[in-house]
């Protein structure tokens, strides 16, 4: 089952941090939440363009790798946020 593991704030950033996980041998998908009749409005509700999702058993493996590069890497993204809803 997958889950999401981080909300990235645009595009970009989603493909960055799915190609990171790639490289990574974790396979990791973009889920937008805008839809064309909307224009912008998930974005505002749910604070970001989308998720990146990961297989359960890879979350906590991808969440630290994330973390890793969004600190080496804070010029992309300085308001960064992992999805950590679900963790404890």
């Amino acid at each position: 089952m997958l889950k999401s593991i981080y909300v990235a704030p645009d595009e970009f950033i989603a493909i960055t941090i799915k190609e990171m996980l790639a490289g990574k041998d974790i396979k990791a998908i973009t889920r937008r939440f805008e839809t064309s009749w909307l224009d912008g409005l998930p974005k505002i509700m749910k604070g970001g363009w989308g998720d990146v999702m990961v297989d359960e058993k890879d979350a906590q493996e991808a969440a630290e790798y994330i973390k890793k590069f969004l600190e080496e890497h804070q010029e992309l993204e300085p308001d960064s946020e992992l999805d950590n809803s679900d963790n404890p």
